[in-house]
């Protein structure tokens, strides 16, 4: 049986770097669920690939890097803003075309069992960060930086909760990413 941790920093130093299942390009893993079967991570993009399809799985795709990209899922391109969340259904694995070097935050959800949301938004004065009713919330510093109990966010580096609450203040942009039960 897997236990759920309370609450860690991740670094962006000790993510742990995977290729993708097509050999197409690298992951990033942040933090991932083997009981609910979630994964956050970032993959780095530059050029074009083709993303790998899996079956039952939701994904929520966000450029964090400088450079848009476009997805074709079959239709036509469309293009995807910096810091614009976008879902897609697993199954699809769409043509993807980076405008330039640039990263995208990934959160992938089986959905027998989970759900996902991702939104950017802006932390300023102090709050309190907590997994009440979620898997997990995870907060991934795009600018600025977060005093934490924990310690000190960096642009680059994450806080991940899944059980408990984490303090913290800005000010800071943030990737604020939760796996629900479904």
């Amino acid at each position: 049986m897997t236990t759920a941790r309370e609450a860690r920093i991740v670094r962006r130093a000790d993510r742990h770097v995977t290729p993708w299942a097509n050999g197409a390009g690298t992951t990033a893993e942040i933090a991932a669920g083997a009981a609910s079967r979630w994964r956050f991570s970032v993959a780095t993009l530059d050029g074009s690939s083709t993303f790998s399809p899996f079956p039952e799985v939701d994904r929520i795709f966000t450029v964090i890097g400088d450079h848009p990209v476009s997805l074709d899922f079959g239709n036509a391109p469309m293009v995807i803003p910096r810091l614009s969340p976008t879902p897609f259904a697993g199954e699809d694995g769409p043509a993807c075309v980076a405008a330039g070097a640039t990263e995208a935050f990934n959160v992938m959800v089986h959905r027998s069992t989970t759900a996902a949301s991702v939104d950017i938004v802006e932390i300023g004065t102090a709050h309190e960060i907590a997994a009440h009713g979620r898997v997990a919330v995870l907060l991934l510093v795009l600018s600025g930086g977060l005093t934490t109990d924990l310690g000190p966010l960096e642009p680059g580096d994450c806080l991940l909760i899944e059980q408990g609450s984490v303090h913290l203040s800005g000010p800071a942009s943030v990737v604020f990413a939760q796996i629900l039960p479904t």
